[in-house]
């Protein structure tokens, strides 16, 4: 393969656990029946739902996943992501599909792990469409996406399919929906004024107040990242300017071996005294600060990520021509989770994989590890819990007697789950 040296920026977090301006009346949104949900494991339809017209559905497990049709034929379950520029496709998935196409060149990529990660170029221009939107790009990154999201991602879209567009996320009713750009949201949405992260013009920057404890606060500007399932992550140089390693005695460390793009990372979690946004104080919120030394965690020009987990509490706008985002508060403004699992699984046709692990908690002191095949969580095997359904599961109050499979070993861990 022919040698290309260029570097590439995806950011691809798993799951861990403002100038403001006034807005115009929207127009009366029409609907359409035609739009179906996506299951959050497979390509599989779920029952039809009432969308706006012209809305695209997506699932929402913590990430936005759509049905993507690439080059008119092929369809394809793709996360939406706002820290990747050009799509990705997973290399098994390329593999099946596209590997007569040849001549793929070599590429380092940065993201959310804490170190460069060698990835393909696919050069020979790519069709793609999401609902009735059409993109065509002339490069795709291939690489082991699957190794960060799991068998049922097959890729991934981002910043180029946005570019020149107002884009409306519903996160309650899992719909995007591409706005005219002359289409004013409503009163109830605060409008912020973001900046561009650099000159491409590809990643927002957006003002946010965050308050660590009653003593330590600060108004920073967070990179918003789409393929972050995580509320707030503080960057590693932000974290030792504040000190927090003294500030929070109490965090919980949790070490990952596949983080996103990049590998491993490590991870103190804490809850926030507050984070205010687009007019909102959001109370007590669980959020993390890196230790990596390298990647998008450890980038000196913004003070940390706004992932998914923050973003759900809001009705989005994304105005792309401006560099705008509207928040309007929905039911989960006042979101609380208090129980966590201690471990972060990577789901795999028949099983997970512990990818994450809080050190010294209450999974690790029982016996598990990182890298162990888990076949049941609480009786219930792989094909009877979806990613919906395992969030809830790690979410609640109850105790997880998991089988463990290890060096050709079964074996059964139970462990109560975390406070955080």
């Amino acid at each position: 393969m022919k040698s290309l040296s260029k570097n590439i920026t995806i950011i691809v977090t798993v799951t861990v656990i403002a100038t403001l301006c006034a807005c115009a009346n929207a127009k009366a949104k029409d609907t359409d029946k035609n739009n179906v949900a996506i299951s959050a494991q497979s390509n599989e339809t779920m029952p039809t739902r009432t969308l706006p017209k012209g809305a695209v559905a997506f699932d929402y497990t913590n990430h936005l996943y759509f049905n993507v049709v690439l080059r008119d034929s092929i369809p394809a379950r793709m996360v939406f992501d706002t820290g990747n520029t050009s799509i990705l496709l997973d290399e098994a998935f390329h593999k099946k599909h596209f590997a007569h196409l040849g001549n793929l060149r070599k590429a380092m990529a940065a993201g959310a792990g804490n170190a460069m990660q060698a990835v393909n170029l696919d050069m020979s221009g790519w069709k793609y469409s999401v609902g009735e939107h059409n993109k065509t790009e002339q490069e795709a990154v291939v690489m082991d996406l699957r190794k960060i999201l799991g068998d049922g991602v097959d890729g991934m879209f981002g910043m180029a399919f946005m570019r020149g567009r107002k884009v409306e996320f519903n996160y309650t009713d899992e719909y995007m929906r591409i706005l005219p750009q002359e289409e004013q949201p409503s009163a109830e949405y605060t409008c912020i004024k973001c900046k561009w992260l650099d000159a491409s013009q590809t990643r927002m920057l957006i003002p946010t107040k965050v308050k660590i404890t009653d003593e330590v606060s600060f108004d920073g500007n967070f990179l918003v990242d789409m393929g972050a399932g995580t509320g707030m992550l503080l960057n590693s140089n932000l974290a030792t300017k504040l000190n927090l390693k003294s500030v929070l005695p109490n965090t919980k460390k949790i070490i990952y071996d596949v983080a996103g793009v990049g590998g491993s990372a490590t991870n103190y979690i804490f809850r926030a005294k507050s984070v205010a946004i687009a007019g909102s104080e959001i109370n007590d919120i669980r959020t993390s600060y890196s230790a990596n030394t390298q990647g998008a965690l450890a980038d000196s020009r913004y003070d940390g990520l706004i992932g998914n987990g923050l973003l759900e509490r809001f009705d989005v706008i994304f105005d792309f021509v401006k560099c705008e985002i509207w928040l309007r508060p929905n039911k989960n403004i006042n979101k609380v989770t208090i129980h966590h699992s201690g471990i972060v699984l990577t789901p795999k046709n028949d099983c997970w994989i512990v990818n994450g692990l809080i050190e010294g908690g209450n999974a690790e002191k029982a016996g598990l590890k990182r890298g162990d095949v888990v076949t049941s969580i609480n009786g219930l095997s792989r094909d009877k819990v979806d990613l919906k359904t395992l969030i809830k599961m790690s979410e609640s109050a109850e105790a997880w007697k998991i089988t463990v499979k290890r060096d050709n070993t079964t074996s059964e861990i139970t462990f109560d789950k975390e406070k955080l």
